[in-house]
Formats: structure tokens, C-alpha cells, sequence
């Protein structure tokens, strides 16, 4: 902890959704936490597991939309430290990987505030997991790329193509909504039609994919409802269809479900969820005490609509 009388934050990488795939220290650490900062694909469930009586803050960006900006989102960090003791900065996937850490710790080094990086699943890598490849591959792919389809103030910026035109692996991330450009950009660098794959959801109940080339993955997504959903986009030969696990199935039986009763048990039942591969969040019956910010997420949560509600006691 501080010398100075300022508390600790921890940026903390949340994953890429799933609470399983938690580190055992963010896990530690989220429960202790004495306020928290999130973004927006944090899976709701993880907020949950924070204690009832800590406020929890939501500091979201979404793309293309009018959000809070980074100077705020910093300045919130230094008045939470200056103020708790534990205060967790909870960020999709892993903090380091275009999750703006750096401009964050830039910031409270000024007020010489202690931190700790806790790392995350990058989405990436939860990606080829599901999919039963790796980023490399012998022979096929000896190298990787992770870049971005999402640049400040929306410029247009080329995509780099080095590591695929030296056999590598391309990671994409946050660049659905500029898809056919990004897709444009790889075939007049490379001229080559690159398989491609992109999957939405990565590890959640309703992962779906999409198979196709750099010339055709832009009309196979083009009909998506909600271009807003998160997807990663891997191009490369590893992207090959044919190197892809045969295990790999539409998870069409998994379920949102909302489970209700005293909150440790319906926690513990969560987890079981889970671990079945459905998505949840619970209804905890004991939770009269706490903090304003909880009872109005929690408030959210059960105004939505699920496929199902387990009771437990």
C-alpha cells in the first residue's frame, strides 16, 4: 500500500467476458475492491461479485457515440485514490492491449499514486481458443499482429499488412464498423485473398462466427442486426477453415438466465451456469444494504428479458 495516504489502484483486465476465465488475483482484488471503475463490455456478472456496499462507476466508451472522454475518466481515478484505500480500474480483455493504461498510469504518476497492472485474456486469444488454433501455428503462421479498426477522432488510417505478407497471423480488433474498408485496404497491399474469420460475443453464450475471404467476410456480416456487437477479426491462414476444430458448434442451447436468492448461493449457482457455457446474472433477495450504484445496476438487470429464472435458497 501507499506511504502517502493515498490508496492503490489496480487496473485490472476483466477478460473477454466469460467470469471463469477471471485471474485468481483479479478475482481477490474485485472483491476487495473499495470502489470501482468499469467500462463497458465488462460483463455485468463480474460487477456483481464486487461487495454490495461499494460503488461501482461507470466509465464506458462506445465507438462512434458521445461518451465521457479520457481526461475525465482520468481525473475520476485520482479522486477515488485520494479517497479509498483499494480502488480497481476494471477494463475488457487485458488493460495493455488497446486499453489506454498507459495514458491512465501518465496520469496518476502526477500525484504519485501506487498502482499494479493485473493482466487480462486478451479477446484475441480467447478467439483462436474457441476455435481450437493458436495465433501461431508451425508452419502455418510464425508470427502475430494486433492492431486496431478504431483510430482517435475516427481517421482513416491503412491497416499494416507486414505480418501477413511474412506469414503471420492478423489480429484485429474494434474494426467491424469498418470492416469492408479494412478488408479493401489488406487486398490492394497484398493482393491476396486472405481467409478470414470473425467471431462475436468470444466466449459468451451467443459466440457466433463468420467464415469467409478478404473479398467476401464484408457481405457475409452485412445483414448483422446490432454492428454495435463486439467481434474480433483474425486474418491469415490460420483462418482456414480447414484448420478449424470440428468441435467447434453454434452454442444455440445456451441460455440467458437470471437466478435469484440469498447472494452467495445464487453466485455459487452462477458460476454453475457458466460453466455449462450460458450467460447469467443474479437477483440477490439480501441486498437492501447496498450502495446506490449496485441497486440501480442490479435494477437494469432485472428489467431485461431472459430465457430463464432459477430460483435458489
Amino acid at each position: 500500500m501507499s506511504l502517502n495516504n493515498q490508496g492503490t489502484i489496480f487496473f485490472i483486465g476483466a477478460g473477454p467476458g466469460n467470469p471463469e476465465l477471471l485471474t485468481k488475483k483479479a478475482v481477490r482484488l474485485i472483491k476487495s475492491a473499495d470502489i470501482v471503475l468499469y467500462d463497458r463490455l465488462v460483463n455485468p456478472f463480474i460487477l456483481q461479485l464486487i461487495r454490495p456496499e461499494t460503488e461501482i462507476i461507470d466509465v464506458g466508451k462506445k465507438p462512434y457515440h458521445k461518451h465521457i472522454q479520457q481526461q475525465q475518466i482520468n481525473e475520476q481515478i485520482v479522486t477515488a485514490a485520494q479517497n479509498h484505500r483499494c480502488v480497481v480500474r476494471l477494463k475488457g480483455g487485458d488493460p495493455a492491449i488497446f486499453g489506454r493504461v498507459h495514458e491512465e498510469i501518465s496520469a496518476i504518476r502526477q500525484y504519485d499514486i501506487d498502482f499494479e497492472v493485473i493482466p487480462g485474456i486478451t479477446t484475441a486469444s480467447a478467439t483462436v481458443a474457441s476455435l481450437g488454433l493458436g495465433l501461431t501455428i508451425r508452419n502455418i503462421a510464425s508470427k502475430v499482429t494486433f492492431t486496431t479498426g478504431h483510430f482517435k477522432d475516427d481517421n482513416h488510417q491503412t491497416t499494416d499488412v507486414t505480418s501477413l505478407l511474412n506469414g503471420g497471423t492478423l489480429a484485429i480488433y474494434m474494426g467491424v464498423k469498418r470492416l469492408k474498408t479494412i478488408m479493401h485496404d489488406i487486398y490492394q497491399a497484398t493482393q491476396i485473398d486472405y481467409p478470414v474469420i470473425i467471431v462475436f460475443n468470444v466466449s459468451s453464450y451467443n459466440e457466433k462466427y463468420y467464415y469467409g475471404t478478404v473479398k467476401t467476410i464484408h457481405d457475409q456480416v452485412a445483414n448483422m442486426r446490432d454492428t454495435n456487437t463486439p467481434g474480433m477479426i483474425i486474418v491469415g491462414e490460420i483462418a482456414d477453415a480447414s484448420l478449424i476444430s470440428k468441435s467447434i458448434k453454434e452454442k444455440n442451447e445456451q441460455q440467458r438466465i437470471l437466478v435469484s436468492g440469498p447472494r452467495e448461493k445464487a453466485l455459487d449457482k452462477a458460476f454453475e451456469l457458466y460453466e455449462e457455457g450460458h450467460w447469467c446474472v443474479i437477483n440477490p433477495i439480501d441486498f437492501k444494504n447496498a450502495h446506490a450504484s449496485q441497486q440501480e445496476l442490479l435494477r437494469q438487470l432485472t428489467a431485461e428479458n431472459y430465457d430463464a429464472v432459477i430460483d435458489v435458497v
